[in-house]
């Protein structure tokens, strides 16, 4: 506590950087962050609000505590423990306004497995999880990034994980940790950087991570009791999906975030069972959607994605025509026949053609998964593109976001005739239908003529390789020389990381017929066959990822 309110910004850098390194870099990091708290972890053997009352006596005026998602990933991947940490701030009595002020304490409960006793033995030992917490403070667009490369160039800090934590702030918060050998005045010399918001910087931070650690060894796998219990875990996937979609098609996130109410009030507001919706209320509590406040019900901040405009309508399409098409999975990988056919009688967009509701909470999923969006003209300079095309570009999400972060350059949008219509519809609530001509008309057999950028977002994924060959045959008649082609998409690593590109390339597999995900090397040698040259890939969130390509020998 002494330490952490003894020190300001620079002379905490100046302790826990490495020996030597320039004080005008020291003061450069300086300028776009303030010292936010000292972290530590403790087992109290109580209750967490009994540890809180304790903290008074030494000083500290504690917050309620908080779920830490982010802690809690760090040490089930760490150790094989799934440990409910919570957070509390602490406010330091007498702290100054430009020192460390507060410390953030983990409160992580006692276990009995075999990796509760080596976590507990490695911080007794070294202090894993103490760090010290950088908050970004200034609002350049490349703030955190010019942080990152600070930390990890000239100050000599490696890449250590991080996440996101809904339950930090009114949007959540991003942690990037980063860490360096010895320690300084007995602490370890780690840091974070907190960014209010989720930070598209995130996913390049993890890779950075898996990619700076040695190789390990396969885990053995679990055995007797544990093993049983994740596997129910994993068999009862199905109950998860199925009570989130109950709670956005009674429109559970839109009731709450008004106000929290009662069991009984909610099965007003939703003409439901009372007994029925209180148990499944229950359920979502035990899966941090929901908490409950007495006799009421409030939302976490990971229910507030149950809501309208956020993640209701995916929630509902996951829940309701993908599920059952999933349950058609066995016969697709025995037959080889699409399994959303067979399930629902009519390939997808033929079904949502037919089904109109449908269709409207696909569309509806559709924008509300695309949250990645925003990142795109921030990975890829637009400002020098005469004219933009997005080729099958849907109701112009991703286009309206280029078309307002480059104000100079216009636009081109083509689908399918019925869904340009309802593209431009959302553009000139804009306000940009004159910088951005609408086209309907099939990309199979031609796109539009003459555009500087193609952009192809979250479109080869639905097709066979012969398909979007074709697809990519069409866009290279119709470029210049000079022109790129942007791909949005979710690629397959090949190095083992973790990535919902597998899950999804599975769902493709079920959804749309000759559907799939792809590893950059099948990208390169797709666009090689159209013609082109894979110039560049550029991460986004969500696993998501930015691949440039030029004409074949214009690179």
């Amino acid at each position: 506590m002494e330490f952490t309110r003894s020190l300001n910004t620079f002379e905490l850098l100046a302790e826990i950087t490495p020996r030597g390194m320039s004080a005008h870099v020291v003061a450069d990091i300086a300028r776009h962050c303030r010292f936010a708290h000292g972290s530590v972890m403790v087992f109290p053997s109580g209750r967490p609000d009994g540890c809180v009352a304790q903290l008074a006596s030494v000083g500290l005026n504690a917050g309620s505590p908080r779920p830490s998602t982010v802690v809690r990933e760090r040490l089930a991947r760490g150790y094989g423990e799934d440990l409910p940490v919570q957070i509390v701030h602490a406010a330091i009595s007498g702290g100054e306004p430009d020192r460390g002020g507060e410390l953030e304490i983990f409160l992580c409960p006692a276990g009995s497995g075999e990796g509760f006793e080596r976590l507990l033995d490695d911080e007794r030992r070294a202090d894993h999880q103490t760090h010290f917490a950088l908050a970004v403070v200034t609002s350049e667009p490349h703030n955190t990034e010019r942080l990152r490369e600070l930390l990890t160039g000239p100050a000599g800090m490696t890449p250590d994980g991080g996440g996101f934590n809904p339950h930090e702030g009114p949007a959540g918060r991003t942690v990037l940790y980063f860490r360096t050998g010895g320690t300084a005045k007995g602490w370890p010399r780690r840091l974070e950087l907190l960014v209010d918001g989720h930070d598209e910087l995130l996913a390049t931070h993890l890779r950075s991570t898996e990619a700076s650690r040695p190789a390990r060894p396969l885990p053995e796998p679990p055995a007797g009791e544990e093993a049983t219990r994740r596997m129910f875990e994993m068999l009862t996937g199905a109950w998860t999906t199925q009570a989130l979609c109950t709670a956005a098609e009674l429109g559970i996130g839109d009731h709450l975030y008004s106000q929290p109410a009662t069991s009984a009030e909610l099965a007003m507001l939703t003409n439901a069972d009372p007994d029925l919706l209180h148990r499944v209320l229950r359920y979502l509590a035990s899966l941090d959607v929901v908490r409950r406040d007495g006799e009421q019900w409030a939302l976490t901040g990971l229910g507030m994605t149950l809501r309208t405009g956020a993640l209701r309508d995916v929630a509902r399409l996951y829940g309701g025509i993908f599920y059952r098409s999933f349950g058609s999975l066995a016969h697709s990988v025995r037959t080889g026949e699409n399994a959303f056919a067979h399930a629902l009688g009519l390939p997808p967009f033929d079904y949502l053609n037919e089904h109109p509701e449908q269709a409207r909470v696909f569309h509806g999923a559709m924008a509300a998964g695309s949250s990645w969006f925003s990142g795109v003209p921030r990975a890829i300079d637009f400002t020098d593109a005469g004219t933009v095309v997005d080729v099958a570009g849907g109701h112009g999400d991703l286009l309206r976001h280029i078309l307002k972060a480059a104000p100079a350059i216009r636009g081109v949008l083509f689908d399918q005739p019925a869904v340009a219509d309802a593209a431009r519809e959302e553009l000139e609530k804009d306000g940009l239908l004159d910088r951005c001509e609408v086209v309907g008309g099939d990309f199979t057999e031609r796109v539009p003529e003459g555009g500087d950028v193609y952009l192809l977002s979250r479109i080869l994924h639905d097709w066979d390789d012969e398909h979007c060959l074709k697809i990519l045959a069409n866009c290279r008649r119709a470029m210049p020389e000079t022109a790129r082609l942007v791909i949005v998409e979710r690629p397959i690593p090949t190095d083992g990381t973790p990535s919902l590109a597998i899950a999804w390339d599975v769902h493709m597999a079920v959804n749309n017929l000759g559907g799939r995900e792809r590893t950059d090397e099948e990208y390169r040698r797709l666009l090689r066959t159209a013609g082109f040259d894979l110039v560049d890939i550029r991460p986004l969130t969500l696993d998501m990822a930015v691949l440039t390509a030029v004409p074949a020998g214009g690179s």
